[in-house]
């Protein structure tokens, strides 16, 4: 196996297990917490996979956001593999017209543009990675096993669980995770944290508690969350918030939309 000299340790060891995983299942979920490079071990992975399995293989990344589709492509090109050129502004893709040594043996779309125009699709993939595969609990995501079976499925996520309680063991043949969160810390990888949360019986959870609706993956549906959650005095109390326990400080506040995070 090819090492990608620009992956971290803990990388090359995931993408070493992975393909392990390969020889006995043909599904398999990957575990890293966020910030530790899931979309480069993707990257790595695809262009490993695509080396070792000789002419015309084909990988197919789907995500479900049309930013995160732009976000993988750009990291794609990183290593060499690239895009088609210009037939995207219908399809959630960027658009660029590169064409990088690998171009055309992989392509990345969003789930929605996948499921509306997948008649017209060329061939068949030879893997299919699932970029936040959380989400593959959809039925949007089940057609893809439905429809390529034969084909070999990667799973990345940091959060292999869903609040339907539902499990991914009908999808992915096999789990592998990484270190936990603390020892990504405690080796430096990731910085030390402080975490700010709602009481569990505070006003605010009860608004999200009265929560009723859910998506197809089982999480709250966005748009009820916006409605009930994005409004004055919720803002409010977020940014006293932020102001009592991260002023000076980086980082990260979890909104429901991109209005709310507005």
């Amino acid at each position: 196996m090819a090492r990608n000299d620009c992956l971290r340790d803990y990388q090359q060891e995931m993408k070493l297990r992975l393909f392990e995983e390969w020889e006995l299942h043909r599904s398999v979920m990957v575990q890293m917490p966020t910030g530790t490079g899931k979309t480069h071990l993707l990257a790595a992975v695809v262009k490993e996979f695509l080396c070792g399995g000789g002419v015309g293989m084909r990988v197919w990344i789907v995500a479900h956001r049309r930013e995160l589709v732009e976000q993988i492509e750009e990291t794609v090109a990183r290593y060499g593999m690239g895009k088609e050129p210009d037939k995207s502004a219908k399809n959630g893709r960027t658009g660029k017209d590169s064409m990088p040594e690998e171009s055309g043996r992989v392509r990345v779309f969003s789930i929605q543009w996948l499921s509306r125009n997948r008649k017209i699709m060329d061939g068949q993939p030879d893997l299919i990675v699932i970029d936040e595969a959380h989400h593959a609990l959809a039925e949007t995501y089940r057609e893809l096993w439905k429809r390529y079976p034969e084909a070999r499925k990667l799973g990345m996520t940091a959060t292999p669980c869903r609040l339907s309680r539902k499990g991914f063991t009908d999808l992915f043949d096999t789990l592998i995770t990484s270190w936990s969160i603390a020892e990504f810390i405690g080796r430096g990888w990731l910085s030390s944290f402080d975490y700010v949360s709602i009481r569990a019986n505070s006003s605010e959870q009860r608004l999200i508690d009265s929560l009723k609706k859910r998506g197809a993956d089982g999480d709250y549906q966005v748009k009820e969350m916006n409605a009930v959650l994005n409004r004055e005095t919720g803002i409010r109390q977020l940014y006293e918030s932020v102001r009592r326990y991260a002023a000076g400080k980086k980082g990260i506040a979890y909104a429901v939309s991109i209005a709310h995070a507005r």
